[in-house]
C-alpha cells in the first residue's frame, strides 16, 4: 500500500534526492525559498516508525516530484476496501 503526492514545484535532481530526506538539508536551488530543511526529513522519520520507506521521483513529465510513502502490510492484514 502507498501514499502518493505529487507537487509542481522545482523538481529535485536524482542525486540530491536521499540527501533531501536529512534534516536541514537544502538545495542550492531551493536556498531562495523560505523553509528550514526539515519538512521530508519529518516524513521520512514518520514513515520509518511505520516501517514504511520514502521514494523520490520526478514528476509526471519530468516536472515537479512525486513522492511515496510505501508501507508494508503486516502478515494477514489486508489493505483497506
Amino acid at each position: 500500500m502507498s501514499l502518493e503526492v505529487t507537487d509542481t514545484g522545482i523538481g529535485i535532481a536524482p542525486e540530491e534526492r536521499g540527501a533531501v530526506l536529512s534534516r536541514f538539508y537544502r538545495s542550492d536551488k531551493s536556498r531562495h525559498v523560505p523553509g528550514s530543511g526539515l519538512g521530508l526529513s519529518l516524513v521520512s522519520a514518520i514513515a520509518h516508525l511505520h516501517d514504511a520507506t520514502v521514494q523520490i521521483d520526478a514528476g509526471p513529465d519530468g516536472c515537479g516530484t512525486r513522492f511515496s510513502v510505501i508501507f508494508v502490510l503486516q502478515h494477514g492484514l489486508r489493505p483497506p476496501d
